[in-house]
Parts: C-alpha cells; sequence; structure tokens
C-alpha cells in the first residue's frame, strides 16, 4: 500500500460500505443493530490501520531475497 488514507477518506470508504453494513443488520434483532453497526464499523477502522501498518516488500524486493537466499 503506497499511503494511508486519509480520516476523510476513510470516512468515504466506510459510508460506501453502509449499504450492506444496513443490509446485513437486517439478520439481526432490531434492539441490537445500532451497536453491531458502531462495532462493525469500529473494526472495519481497525482492520484497516492493522492493514496499512504492514510494510511487505515490493516485487523487486522480495525477488532479490529469495534469490539471496537461494544462493545460500
Amino acid at each position: 500500500m503506497d499511503k494511508k488514507l486519509s480520516k476523510e477518506e476513510l470516512v468515504n470508504l466506510i459510508d460506501s460500505l453502509n449499504p450492506k453494513i444496513k443490509k446485513s443488520l437486517k439478520n439481526t434483532n432490531y434492539q441490537d443493530r445500532n451497536d453491531l453497526e458502531q462495532e462493525i464499523k469500529l473494526k472495519i477502522i481497525e482492520s484497516y490501520e492493522k492493514i496499512a501498518a504492514i510494510e511487505a516488500p515490493n516485487f523487486e524486493e522480495f525477488l532479490a531475497e529469495f534469490l539471496t537466499k537461494q544462493k545460500q
């Protein structure tokens, strides 16, 4: 991932997922929907932050490391 999303971009991402979240909440009790919706959105944010923190090598770096290990 090249750059981390801004807060506004993250809010837009969550807004784009809102119809799916609302549809899925129809399978739960009416009283629990607001709490569950907040929990789902919080988990999306936590998951994004976890994924954004991962620093994976690009293909060239991965290939160079792989070839170095092959020579050893």
